[in-house]
């Protein structure tokens, strides 16, 4: 442990070598939980807040990078890094990066100075609540949410079905429509516990239970204007969007990491068979370098605006997801009935490499947006 985070308090910057190293030595941490966390629902507090000490949370900020600098490729290489080992906790690091985004791009700079620097230590633990507010701008749901203006704020009701990386005093960003005008959303932070606001466990999925993922129970929540991230919403989403959809390639990179190294295992006695399969370790190898390449060009301008970025941004999305769910195919394939088991570690790399497919935006909600940019 000492190797990442006595690191990171000897010195006031690292190389992005020795970021990840810290965060693979706090990461280590998670490899005899892995099976209880995807299995049995365990939510790793402890180890997710030690990625915090351990920078994993702040290289994408510019106050709180250990790098001395913003980088959103080092925070999708960290998170990959996790996702490695345990997609699960790679998620809720998407989550607490993605809350951290929100902030790095609100102009409520109070707000920003309030709750930035614990989330990108750990301390707040924080979520994102955008799934269903992501749908209902593309056309393809309704806002869940609706708040009517009060003297300082809003008060807020409706449902949110699946909120992660929550537990009781976590804060998560989301997106509401004014009841009287469809037209006005706005973006808040949010807190679980805060009057109004509670969690409730709906559903058990088939991978990723310990991310604690609740149903928010919104009744009458009052939302101060000191919670506010945007009001009305504006450019936000412009300016948060790319940097949300690219850091969940840390997730899928993280899972073809894994797929790749187990093909490699199985090929120490099964190379003879193995040779003959459609994707091998050095063809997976080859085309999650390319991504990754085209990652680093993508995120070295977050901010960057136009149709053509936006649909390369997606398109990287896509292509990310889609070599997970085929990595992980063949690495299933390269382990044969050994890795037909249930709790087996393809078993699990595959149940992970659906879930970076589905979760917003899913491959079909990418695709119909890619579609959209293109006849424009």
């Amino acid at each position: 442990m000492d190797g990442g985070i006595g690191l990171i308090n000897r010195r006031s910057t690292l190389t992005s070598g020795e970021a990840r190293d810290a965060v693979a030595a706090e990461t280590a941490s998670l490899v005899s939980l892995a099976a209880a966390i995807d299995q049995d629902g365990v939510y790793p507090e402890m180890q997710l807040r030690g990625l915090g000490e351990a920078g994993a949370y702040g290289l994408h900020l510019a106050a709180h990078s250990k790098l001395g600098r913003p980088s959103l490729l080092d925070a999708i290489e960290a998170m990959a890094v996790v996702s490695a080992t345990c997609m699960s906790s790679g998620f809720c690091v998407w989550c607490q990066d993605s809350a951290g985004w929100y902030l790095e791009q609100t102009e409520n700079a109070e707000l920003r100075a309030r709750l930035q620097p614990g989330i990108a230590n750990g301390e707040v633990m924080a979520g994102t609540g955008l799934s269903n507010a992501m749908k209902a701008l593309s056309g393809t749901e309704d806002f869940r949410l609706r708040g009517k203006r009060v003297a300082g704020g809003y008060v807020v009701s409706g449902i949110l079905p699946w909120v992660s990386n929550l537990g009781e005093g976590h804060w998560f960003g989301t997106m509401f429509e004014d009841v009287d005008d469809a037209s006005h959303r706005a973006m808040a932070m949010v807190r679980v516990g805060q009057d109004g606001v509670s969690i409730k466990q709906n559903a058990h999925f088939v991978a990723l239970e310990g991310t604690g993922t609740y149903a928010v129970l919104f009744r009458r929540a009052f939302i101060a204007d000191e919670q506010l991230l945007a009001d009305p919403l504006g450019e936000m989403v412009a300016r948060i969007r790319p940097g949300f959809v690219m850091l969940q390639t840390g997730m899928g990179l993280g899972v073809i990491d894994a797929a790749i190294g187990l093909m490699h295992e199985a090929d120490r006695t099964q190379g003879h068979c193995n040779t003959h399969l459609r994707l091998g370790a050095r063809e997976a190898e080859d085309k999650a370098g390319a991504l990754r390449e085209r990652l680093a060009a993508l995120a070295a301008t977050p901010l960057e605006r136009g149709r053509g970025y936006l649909r390369a941004v997606l398109k990287a999305r896509v292509d990310v997801s889609e070599l997970s769910l085929e990595a992980t195919q063949s690495a299933m394939l390269h382990w044969g009935a050994c890795g037909y088991i249930h709790g087996s570690p393809v078993d699990r790399r595959l149940r992970e490499a659906w879930f970076v497919a589905i979760i917003t935006p899913s491959i079909r909600q990418l695709r119909r947006e890619i579609a959209a940019l293109s006849d424009c």
